[in-house]
């Protein structure tokens, strides 16, 4: 536990939240101008879509369909272009843009917006079935869910299964799935979701 440097919120008037999508793309905006948070946030329901994402990766699901326009276009590439082995270091750029998004947006500025939003997330993680619709405790289970996430020794060794890659080990393989996508991030990128997950929280 550390001392609260939670913002205090600043007095907006919230809509409803089946009509919040507007407000939610103009604070946004304020905040990055990045392409790919633009593509996201021009999908309707967006504050459901981000509840749902926060909330399949606290449950260690990988929230492929709400973030579908955040999907490289690349495909991931083995060293060597064999049917198993480690990945190809250069394949881990694919995520560059998804990760740019990110951090285009200021940690301390995001928690800004969340608090003065909250009420509206709260609503949306109450229809996911939390009775207390604190999101909060969602938000806190996903930075603890990537966190959890082991970091290999050596790299990951995939084998090539039609249509999709499994980590050879087994302890990666009894991961969650949301952890094993995270792997396939590369270090460099694992380390800078979580360093910016942690100047949030």
């Amino acid at each position: 536990a550390v001392g609260s440097n939670r913002p205090k919120p600043q007095l907006i008037d919230l809509p409803p939240l089946s009509a919040s999508d507007a407000l939610l793309r103009q604070l946004v905006a304020a905040l990055s101008k990045h392409p790919l948070l633009s593509r996201l946030l021009a999908t309707d329901e967006v504050v459901r879509a981000a509840t749902l994402v926060v909330v399949q990766i606290g449950d260690g699901k990988t929230p492929s369909a709400p973030l579908a326009d955040a999907r490289p276009l690349a495909r991931l590439q083995l060293q060597g272009g064999q049917a198993s082995g480690p990945i190809e270091p250069a394949s881990y750029a694919r995520w560059e843009t998804a990760l740019s998004a990110l951090i285009s947006v200021s940690p301390r500025d995001a928690a800004q917006l969340y608090v003065n939003v909250k009420p509206l997330f709260d609503e949306a993680y109450r229809e996911f079935g939390s009775p207390a619709g604190d999101f909060d405790q969602a938000i806190v289970a996903a930075y603890q869910m990537l966190a959890a996430t082991p970091e290999p020794t050596a790299e990951p060794v995939l084998l090539r299964r039609p249509g999709y890659f499994e980590h050879e080990d087994p302890a990666l393989r009894a991961l969650r799935p949301v952890q094993k996508q995270f792997l396939l991030l590369g270090p460099a990128n694992r380390a800078a979701v979580l360093r910016w997950m942690r100047d949030l929280a």
